[in-house]
């Protein structure tokens, strides 16, 4: 290998790790969408196996989830700190969480909504847990995303430090 070959792989180097620093900045985000969508694929199979006409509900988070993968996907190959599905795709999971607490305790869907569970006041407590929990994390999310947004991040700082290190 020449100098101008080895140079020019030591420049695409650099240029992959940057782009792999910026991109974990939405590791977090990735994570809590991970378990976002797999706890609304076992619904959505509870809710079919049960033959529940409410499988429309986890079904259509699934969906937006879907289009904030892709967008965490595409942000890979082309950097932003805006992520617009993503934000858009929190606020939904974070208001439906919500409409899903006022469902659970003051509506007679319980069963219909969770029918792998018996219709109990334990059972719905258990449920108004995880929902909230899933409101604590929806909220932790927008928060963070806010911060990527106008760079205030705690990785922001360390990838401006790690470009001046490496350039």
């Amino acid at each position: 290998m020449n100098y101008s070959e080895r140079a020019l792989l030591e420049k695409n180097r650099k240029e992959q790790s940057i782009k792999s620093v910026y991109y974990n900045r939405y590791l977090l985000v990735r994570y809590v969408t991970a378990i976002f969508f797999f706890t609304n694929i076992y619904w959505l199979i509870s809710l079919l196996m049960s033959d529940s006409s409410l499988y429309i509900v986890p079904l259509v988070l699934i969906i937006i989830l879907l289009t904030s993968i892709a967008e965490q996907v595409k942000i890979y190959s082309s950097p932003t700190n805006n992520a617009i599905y993503t934000k858009y795709c929190f606020i939904t999971l974070f208001f439906t969480n919500a409409v899903l607490i006022l469902l659970t305790c003051f509506s007679s869907s319980f069963a219909q909504l969770y029918p792998f569970l018996v219709n109990q006041n334990k059972s719905k407590v258990f449920v108004l847990i995880i929902l909230i929990a899933g409101m604590l994390l929806s909220a932790l999310i927008l928060y963070r995303l806010n911060k990527i947004k106008y760079n205030e991040d705690k990785h922001y700082q360390r990838i401006k430090e790690y470009e001046k290190v490496i350039n």
